[in-house]
């Protein structure tokens, strides 16, 4: 399988959950990229819906509640890109995808790509360093898709 974003040491963390997670999704991320490369432009826009956006609402949900948990001093400022992360790909992204070309896909999976690997590798990371800072160790389970 090509990939379109390749995990490593530096979209870590060190958070298992959300490491996990954030594998999840750039999982997904290739697989559609897989499956536009194939040609297969409605199973990679359902794959996109279900477990893109609906994953990454339910990641962001879980994040926001270990941050609140442990009093993290930027939660708010984090809340508010995830905010913007959602109503850019609802009101967006993904009415281009369903009315655009493939070509229009492929511009908003490059959004995607772009803007996971700049959230993970900056605001995800910062929280990560301020648990390990604080001496918080965070041992939840990753959210399973079904």
């Amino acid at each position: 399988m090509k990939e379109i974003i390749k995990w490593d040491k530096s979209l870590e963390t060190g958070i298992r959950a959300f490491d996990e997670e954030h594998k999840f999704l750039v999982k997904t991320l290739n697989e559609i990229y897989n499956l536009l490369e194939k040609g297969n432009k409605d199973e990679a826009k359902n794959i996109l819906k279900k477990r893109v956006v609906e994953y990454a609402a339910k990641h962001f949900k879980h994040e926001e509640e270990i941050m609140e948990k442990y009093g993290y001093p930027n939660l708010e400022r984090h809340k508010k890109t995830h905010e913007i992360f959602v109503k850019t790909v609802i009101e967006k992204l993904l009415p281009e995808i369903e009315k655009g070309s493939e070509e229009d896909f492929r511009s908003a999976l490059s959004f995607l790509v772009g803007w996971l690997t700049m959230h993970i590798g900056k605001p995800d990371k910062d929280y990560g360093e301020w648990f390990k800072e604080k001496g918080i160790t965070i041992d939840e389970d990753p959210i399973i898709i079904d």
